[in-house]
């Protein structure tokens, strides 16, 4: 996945407000909830799932604990998605 760091963060909301006109607290929220996706998505699929994975193929460690971790996750992406109106209706 490609990289999404401050530098993209800043760049993205400079254009936001320059070439769509958003106003700067929607442009930084609208970043940063895609910051925060990415980073989510990441946890999940590199920590939570391979965790997971290896869990249940050992028999080993806690699975309703690893399932817990993707839902929250999961949870986290859902907030910023209605947070930052990037699902419609929200």
């Amino acid at each position: 996945m490609k990289e999404f760091g401050i530098p993209d963060f800043k760049e993205l909301c400079d254009l936001l407000i320059a070439k769509r006109g958003m106003p700067a607290p929607e442009a930084e929220t609208f970043a940063h909830a895609l910051l925060d996706v990415r980073e989510s998505a990441v946890e999940i699929y590199d920590e939570f799932l391979p965790k997971l994975m290896e869990y249940l193929r050992t028999d080993t460690g806690d699975v309703e604990d690893a399932i817990w971790d993707i839902r929250e996750a999961c949870r986290h992406i859902d907030y910023h998605l209605k947070d930052a109106k990037l699902v419609p209706g929200a």
